[in-house]
């Protein structure tokens, strides 16, 4: 076996190939994190001229001559094969701690323990413990089994849908809930269109007011227009409109019709997301919907046309994306996990983020700075809203 880098070309034909294939293990992803200041390094395993382990592996100087680096969702290879897996991180150190690595970050798409659709752990299901075990006895620490979103870099929780069945079936599996809302958002002049130059300010204007009223973060346009330029056809953005004349003429008792009757824009912007599509699963990225215009379900219509897509596409999956491991109705962020819920999927725990440390020292230094610097921005945050 010999460790190598890899041209972005052949990095390329190999990542949606390999285990635990994600966007965020691509060409594109690299070269989106690039305009925020990461390089990047496409490394791998040879063995016979075929690349049997690989890796996109990101840096971002902190000081110096020192880096932290990140393979996000990383690294790809099959993890039952513990000489593969013990030559490839040991030389993989070796080649990151040359370039003035303090610390390697890696949180394997791989999940951890069988959960069902209310997040209780299925008895009789699998485990992948012995991977942690493989990965702590190399010299990795364990973030831990966390149950916050927002605890590790990438989320270690997630909600999806099996959707190689027909749709009929889907319904079924749905509650009662979500199927109202879906038989809601039907009546309703509702009409689905793709992100381009002439409507990317309507896609901004939704993500920026959810995240305003989720007290989060949210991208700045400059970034949605990089990931719809990178990913090319591998990205879908999509908005959903009112027509607002179509509804005046036939809504006149709806709870919404004053507020819609006030609007001057004969198609009005409701709901909007963005996803990613992997070899086997469509990933809902991200999403939002006007508060004042949630009574329309446009948010399930939303959903529901991107799983239709994800059948077009042969894929089994589709990904709701993170949701918190505390399934306690008390927890704040407990209304997303019943959202996804009604859908009839099941939770996914994955199996975590992992660091090595080749710095001790420096490490702490910086550990303590970004500490400091996403307590700040979350003050700074909180005051501006």
């Amino acid at each position: 076996m010999n460790f190598v880098e890899l041209t972005e070309s052949e990095f390329d034909s190999v990542c949606d190939n390999m285990p635990g294939s994600c966007f965020c293990q691509t060409v594109s992803w690299a070269r989106i994190k690039r305009k925020t200041g990461w390089i990047s390094y496409f490394v791998g395993v040879k063995k016979n001229d075929e690349v049997v382990a690989c890796a996109l592996v990101l840096g971002k100087k902190i000081y110096m001559n020192k880096y932290i680096f990140y393979s996000p969702r990383g690294l790809l290879l099959d993890y039952s094969n513990q000489e593969l897996l013990e030559f490839f991180s040991s030389e993989l150190k070796n080649f990151l701690k040359e370039k003035g690595g303090i610390i390697l970050k890696i949180d394997p798409l791989i999940p951890y323990r069988h959960h069902d659709n209310s997040g209780q752990c299925v008895d009789d299901g699998f485990s992948n413990q012995p991977i942690i075990d493989s990965l702590i006895g190399l010299g990795f620490e364990h973030n831990g089994f966390t149950k916050d979103i927002l605890e590790d870099t990438q989320f270690r929780w997630s909600y999806c849908l099996n959707v190689d069945r027909p749709i009929e079936e889907i319904l079924k599996g749905m509650n009662q809930r979500a199927r109202r809302c879906i038989r809601k958002y039907q009546k309703y002049p509702l009409t689905v269109e793709n992100v381009n130059e002439n409507n990317i300010k309507d896609f901004k204007g939704i993500m920026q007011h959810t995240a305003e009223r989720q007290n989060r973060f949210d991208r700045s346009l400059e970034y949605y227009q990089r990931m719809k330029d990178e990913f090319k056809s591998r990205v879908k953005m999509i908005i959903i409109y009112l027509d607002r004349d179509k509804f005046v003429a036939d809504f006149k008792g709806d709870r919404l019709f004053n507020t819609i009757s006030g609007e001057t824009r004969p198609k009005i912007p409701v709901s909007a997301g963005l996803f990613v599509f992997d070899s086997d699963r469509l990933n809902y990225l991200y999403g939002g919907t006007y508060s004042a215009y949630m009574p329309l379900m446009a948010q399930y219509k939303l959903q529901m046309e991107m799983i239709a897509e994800c059948k077009r596409r042969n894929l089994p999956i589709y990904d709701f994306g993170g949701i918190s491991g505390d399934f306690r109705a008390a927890n704040p962020m407990y209304g997303v996990f019943e959202f996804k819920r009604g859908f009839g999927g099941y939770v996914v725990e994955y199996i975590g983020e992992f660091t090595y440390i080749f710095d001790k020292v420096s490490y702490n230094l910086y550990n303590l700075a970004y500490k400091a610097y996403r307590t700040i921005n979350r003050i700074r945050f909180k005051f501006s809203n």
